[in-house]
C-alpha cells in the first residue's frame, strides 16, 4: 500500500522532481525537530482544540487575490507603505486602503492566469479556504508551515499544485558551512525518507531565539505550546482529574428520612441493606456519578455541594484556558461566559483581527509573494488578502466614511478610490466644498460695522448671526 509519504507526494500519478534528490552530498546533520507532541495536543486538548481551530477557521475565511501593480516610482512607494501598515496590525485603516489604491487597482482581480488558477485551486482535494486553514492550523500549532510545489515531474517548470506538508513530519537539511543556510528538505514517516529540492518548498516560520550550531534549532520555528508545554501538561491532568471524580466520585449529598405526620420512618437492618445496595447501583458507578436515584420511602435531599478539590480542579481549567489565549494572541473575553456581552464580544473580535490575525495574513502574503512570483507568475502579478472582507473592521470603514465627508480638499474620485470603488471621472473628478462658505476677506465691513455698533451701545446692529449670510457665499 505504501507509506504516508508515498501516498502523499505522488498522488494523481505526478512522480517526484529530479526524484526528490538534492544533487549535494552536504553530510549534514538531518535535523530532529519534535513538532509531533505540538500537533498531537490538537486532539488531546480542549483548550488547544478551541483556540487553535478558531484561529485557523479566522484565517482562512479571509479571500486572496492575484492583482495587477500599477507601474510608476509612487506605485512602488506605496506598496512599500501598505505593506508596512499592514504587517503590525491595521491602526490606520484609511491610510493603507489608500497606499494599496496607489499600488494596484483592487477593482481589477487578475483572471485566467496560471497564478490565479493554482490559488484559486491549490489541488485538486481542496479549496482556497481548507487549504489555509490547513496551513494555518499548522503554522500555530508548531510554529511553522511548509508548502511543497509539485512541478510534474518537469525541471525548472511552473508549479501545476500546492501540497501543505505534515510539518511533524518536515525536517531541514542544514547547510554545514551557513548557520543560516538550507540545502534542501526531508521528509521521514514509516520508515520512508523522501528529500525535496529547496526552490520546490517554502518554509514559514516564527522567530526562534533558541540559536544552536548543532541542532541548528533556531532555522525551526517556536511553537506556541513549545513555551506553554507546562500549562498544557497541568491542563491534561485536570481534565483526567476531573474525569476521574465525575466518574468515581458518587453522590454529591445524602439521603436521610423525611419526617411524615410527626414520624420519622424506621428502617430495619434488611432494608437498609436493600437500600444501600440500591444506591450503590444506581448512583456509585461509572456510568451514573453524581445522580440521584428515586427511592419508595419519602426522602429528603441534603446537597453537599461541591468539594475544595472539585472547586480546585475548576480554578485550573479556567487558568489554563486563560493561559493558552495569552500564548495564542487570542482575548479571554472569546472564551469567557462571564464577559460575553455583545459589546465586549464585538470589541475582542476587533482587537484578535488587529493584533493577531492581521500580521498573520501580512506575514504569509509576502512569503507567497517571495516564493510563488519566480515559479508561477509574472512580474507585476501580486498576491495580497483582501482586508475590506474583514467583518470586524466595520467601524473602522464607517470611520474612514465620515472622515471622507468632511475631506473637502479630495476629489469625489479619490474618495471613491479610497472606499474601494472606480473612479467614475468627468465631474467625479473634482472637489468640492459645502455652500454657504464665505471668504474671510468679504467679512471685514460686516466685522467692524458689528463691533463699532456694540461700541457705541447700539445692540440692534449687525449681529454674528447675520456673519455669512450675504450674496457674496460661494457655492
Amino acid at each position: 500500500m505504501g507509506s504516508f509519504i508515498d501516498r502523499f507526494l505522488k498522488k494523481k500519478g505526478l512522480p517526484l522532481y529530479n526524484n526528490g534528490v538534492i544533487p549535494v552530498n552536504t553530510g549534514a546533520i538531518l535535523q530532529s525537530y519534535d513538532a509531533k507532541k505540538y500537533t498531537d495536543a490538537y486532539s488531546e486538548n480542549a483548550d488547544v482544540y478551541a483556540i487553535v481551530s478558531f484561529l485557523a477557521r479566522k484565517c482562512a475565511s479571509i479571500p486572496w487575490y492575484v492583482y495587477q501593480l500599477n507601474e510608476g516610482k509612487k506605485a512602488k512607494a506605496s506598496l512599500l507603505k501598505y505593506k508596512q501598515l499592514t504587517k503590525g496590525g491595521i491602526t490606520n485603516f484609511d491610510n493603507a486602503l489608500i497606499h494599496r489604491k496607489n499600488a494596484y487597482d483592487d477593482s481589477m482581480i487578475v483572471e485566467n492566469t496560471p497564478l490565479a488558477d493554482l490559488l484559486n485551486n491549490p489541488n485538486s482535494y481542496q479549496s482556497q479556504d481548507a487549504f489555509f486553514e490547513n496551513l494555518f492550523g499548522f503554522r500555530f500549532l508548531s510554529g511553522e508551515s511548509f508548502i511543497w510545489g509539485n512541478r510534474g515531474n518537469i525541471p525548472n517548470g511552473k508549479f501545476v499544485e500546492l501540497l501543505v506538508l505534515p510539518s511533524q513530519f518536515t525536517d531541514i537539511i542544514p547547510d554545514p558551512n551557513d548557520l543560516y543556510g538550507i540545502l534542501g528538505y526531508q521528509l521521514d514517516n514509516m520508515g520512508t525518507t523522501i528529500n525535496l529540492v529547496k526552490a520546490d518548498v517554502m518554509q514559514w516560520k516564527s522567530w526562534n531565539p533558541n540559536f544552536d550550531v548543532s541542532t541548528r534549532e533556531h532555522m525551526r520555528g517556536l511553537s506556541p505550546i513549545r513555551a506553554a508545554w507546562n500549562n498544557y501538561l497541568m491542563g491534561v491532568e485536570a481534565q483526567k482529574s476531573a474525569a476521574s471524580q465525575m466518574a468515581n466520585g458518587g453522590a454529591k449529598g445524602a439521603l436521610v428520612p423525611k419526617v411524615v405526620g410527626n414520624q420519622i420512618p424506621m428502617v430495619t437492618e434488611l432494608q437498609a441493606s436493600q437500600m444501600q445496595s440500591a444506591l450503590a447501583s444506581r448512583i456509585n458507578n461509572n456510568m451514573k456519578g453524581g445522580s440521584v436515584a428515586m427511592l419508595q420511602t419519602p426522602w429528603e435531599y441534603l446537597n453537599f455541594g461541591l468539594s475544595n478539590a472539585e472547586m480546585q480542579i475548576i480554578d485550573t481549567m479556567k487558568f489554563s484556558l486563560e493561559q493558552w489565549c495569552r500564548v495564542f494572541g487570542m482575548p479571554v473575553v472569546l472564551f469567557s461566559a462571564d464577559n460575553m456581552s455583545d459589546n465586549n464580544y464585538q470589541n475582542a473580535l476587533r482587537d484578535l483581527v488587529t493584533n493577531t490575525i492581521v500580521p498573520m495574513l501580512g506575514q504569509l502574503r509576502d512569503e507567497l509573494n517571495k516564493w510563488l512570483i519566480p515559479n508561477v507568475g509574472r512580474g507585476m502579478e501580486y498576491i495580497d488578502f483582501d482586508i475590506t472582507a474583514l467583518p470586524e473592521l466595520q467601524k473602522d470603514i464607517e470611520k474612514l466614511v465620515a472622515q471622507l465627508a468632511q475631506a473637502y480638499w479630495l476629489t469625489l474620485d479619490e474618495k471613491r478610490m479610497a472606499m474601494n470603488y472606480e473612479p467614475l471621472g468627468g465631474e467625479f473628478d473634482k472637489a468640492y466644498i459645502g455652500s454657504g462658505l464665505t471668504p474671510i476677506e468679504d467679512l471685514n465691513g460686516d466685522i467692524n460695522e458689528m463691533v463699532n455698533d456694540y461700541a457705541n451701545g447700539d445692540n440692534n446692529g449687525a449681529d454674528a448671526s447675520d456673519m455669512g449670510n450675504g450674496d457674496e457665499s460661494v457655492s
